[in-house]
């Protein structure tokens, strides 16, 4: 067998073994959402159920209905939990080379492995965060893959309009949606075809229908009160402030191994093609400062020259609002990102790539501020950083393949 074969068989195998054993190690947890939606059937019909779900609670009634109708089937959510794993890791390849391939279905799908844990279990292997989470963004992952397909056969394009009904009925997963398939008809002309804006129609109808159900206010009001009862005191810039809060959660992730790699390759690129100036010198020596950082912090503790909240992952309380550590910290991370944004405009020379990479950074930024303005910010847990993730999964993999281009071109 030739070092290429073996290769290729040892990536399929490890893809069918990761797949494998977490499709059996997925299950019910019976104190959370997972009891509720599992046992609500039991007493109370399933489209009556919907029906006063969509009208005191939330819009997402297509995603809650494939809940309500599954989730006490465990076949399924162990079948499709792996699935739709896989079929992420095959979208975001067809998205970055626009084809499927092993060895990008391999490296995009060890990152999704790689996702900090407290994520991971909270949105992609945890029952119910699979229904919400993980299901909507492969499924929007897909649509952007299909969309910059040179090929669009006709069953595959009816598939992806009924997929269309599903990821757009999440708030976070339809402005992943929309946002990037805005800058991919902007950046592609060939991607402006009547077939796309077939789907990127029905995705916002869909997605209107969602934020616009009765239910979401009623919600709102009630989850004030329940989780945050001086929120509505709050201003705009307070509850941004939150929303930096939970970015800066993001970044302070010991090991954030998809975040770590996007910077290193980054870095990499900067080192043989960047444009060398002053303000990318800080820029270079900020990230390098945060992955050493982020990395020496393998054991969960912090700099203790630093105080107990520097680079630590807890979240605001009364004790760390008066702490100087933790502005240090934020503004920290703040030059992290504004580093990382003058790399790529120092680096990437093909304006494609630029504009794909910066947008899908800076969505990624916008869709963790944006969480600061819900009352349940931190009743949501660590799986509204899923999409984070996968925007550093993509991105890597973007720069990855234009690394490859590149030295072709040189040979």
């Amino acid at each position: 067998m030739s070092v290429n074969k073996y290769c290729k068989f040892f990536m399929f195998f490890t893809i069918m073994l990761l797949l494998f054993l977490l499709s059996l190690s997925v299950h019910l947890d019976l104190v959370t959402d997972d009891h509720y939606f599992s046992t609500i059937t039991q007493n109370v019909n399933i489209i009556d159920q919907l029906i006063s779900r969509y009208q005191v609670w939330t819009g997402r009634i297509p995603l809650e209905a494939i809940m309500l109708y599954t989730i006490n089937y465990s076949f399924f959510w162990k079948i499709a939990v792996p699935a739709c794993l896989l079929l992420l890791s095959t979208s975001i390849s067809r998205l970055v080379c626009k084809k499927v391939t092993l060895l990008y279905t391999f490296m995009a799908l060890l990152l999704l492995f790689m996702i900090p844990s407290m994520i991971n279990t909270n949105a992609a292997w945890w029952v119910t965060g699979f229904y919400i989470y993980l299901l909507p963004v492969s499924l929007a992952t897909y649509a952007l893959s299909f969309l910059l397909a040179d090929q669009q056969h006709k069953i595959e394009f009816f598939l992806v309009c009924l997929t269309t009904c599903i990821f757009a009925y999440t708030e976070q997963v339809g402005i992943y949606f929309l946002f990037i398939a805005f800058i991919i008809f902007c950046i592609y002309k060939r991607a402006r075809s009547y077939k796309n804006f077939c789907v990127y129609i029905l995705t916002c109808i869909n997605f209107l229908i969602l934020i616009t159900a009765p239910g979401n206010y009623i919600r709102f009001s009630q989850e004030i009160w329940r989780c945050f009862p001086d929120y509505s005191y709050y201003s705009f810039i307070q509850k941004l402030c939150f929303g930096f809060d939970k970015l800066h959660q993001i970044f302070v992730f010991y090991w954030n191994i998809p975040l770590v790699a996007f910077i290193c390759i980054l870095v990499v690129l900067y080192a043989l093609y960047g444009v060398k100036s002053l303000a990318s010198h800080i820029s270079i020596g900020t990230v390098i400062g945060y992955v050493s950082f982020s990395l020496l912090q393998w054991n969960g503790r912090s700099f203790p020259q630093f105080g107990n909240n520097f680079l630590n992952t807890n979240l605001l309380n009364a004790e760390k609002w008066v702490s100087a550590s933790m502005y240090v910290s934020y503004f920290f991370v703040m030059m992290v990102v504004i580093s990382l944004i003058i790399l790529m405009i120092s680096t990437l020379k093909n304006n494609l790539v630029l504009l794909m990479v910066l947008s899908l950074f800076l969505l990624g930024i916008f869709d963790t501020l944006l969480i600061g303005f819900s009352p349940t910010i931190y009743v949501s847990n660590f799986r509204v950083d899923y999409v984070f993730e996968v925007c550093c999964i993509i991105n890597f993999l973007l720069l990855m393949h234009y690394l490859f281009q590149i030295n072709q071109q040189n040979q």
